[in-house]
């Protein structure tokens, strides 16, 4: 049985740079690349819609689960007092993260922050990679801005529509979100307004850093209760999954 530090590594903690620890680190990488280019086609919009385009409207969350946001501003699901936190460290770009949060998650929030187990953080990470990845980030906070409950819808939104939205130009993509937003009854108005107001996205960028300090693999990555998971040896995001649900259980034992 292999113990707690083979299974994941503290945020905190700061360990010397190794070949070995590169090796595994170029594996992960790859992994999560190649789970990302699998499910790309999987995720939902219509890549050849016009910008401005309606999107497809996801399915409602559980009104039982809880939602909030932390006092360094991230948002979260579950109950904040539950013995186990996971942060899910995520770029709304990232075919990985959409797959995730649209066909994987649900189960999860089922078996784990229903319950009050698990409390979930979402933490921005836009990848360098992804052009349009820091614009997302910024309207699924300004959909926040007025409210929590609409951070969470605008959320799952961007992820339900991204293929919709992720090769348009800059200037055709806050017209994209701002649709989203007149879609699931948000102020549109306010919302046009926040897109252009520089703090949110300085907090995104803010994340992002935070995100980039941990050296992490790639998108999606999890931390629970302070331990970043090994991905190395996931070859699919249900994998991922059942990485996150074995340490959990593990903390139980």
């Amino acid at each position: 049985m292999s113990n707690q530090k083979s299974r994941g590594r503290a945020v905190s903690a700061t360990t010397k740079k190794s070949q070995a620890g590169m090796y595994y680190i170029i594996i992960a990488v790859v992994a999560i690349l190649a789970i990302g280019a699998v499910i790309y086609a999987s995720i939902g919009g219509d890549s050849q819609s016009a910008s401005g385009s309606p999107g497809i409207l996801p399915v409602d969350r559980n009104p039982s689960i809880p939602v909030g946001k932390t006092e360094d501003g991230r948002y979260y699901y579950g109950n904040v007092d539950a013995p186990v936190t996971v942060v899910e460290y995520a770029d709304f770009q990232c075919p990985g993260c959409g797959y995730y949060a649209t066909t994987v998650s649900s189960g999860f929030q089922r078996d784990y922050v229903a319950n009050g187990k698990v409390r979930v953080i979402f933490q921005d990470f836009p990848l360098g990679s992804h052009a349009n990845a820091v614009s997302a980030a910024v309207a699924a906070r300004c959909a926040g801005e007025q409210s929590t409950e609409s951070f969470w819808k605008m959320h799952d939104m961007i992820f339900v529509n991204q293929r919709q939205w992720s090769n348009l130009p800059k200037s055709s993509l806050n017209g994209q979100f701002t649709t989203y937003a007149q879609q699931l009854n948000l102020d549109t108005e306010a919302f046009s307004q926040c897109l252009a107001v520089p703090e949110i996205e300085r907090k995104v960028r803010e994340h992002q850093q935070g995100s980039l300090s941990l050296n992490l693999p790639g998108t999606p990555s999890f931390a629970v209760n302070g331990t970043v998971l090994d991905m190395s040896t996931a070859q699919s995001i249900e994998d991922m999954d059942v990485i996150v649900r074995n340490y959990i259980d593990s903390l139980q034992q």
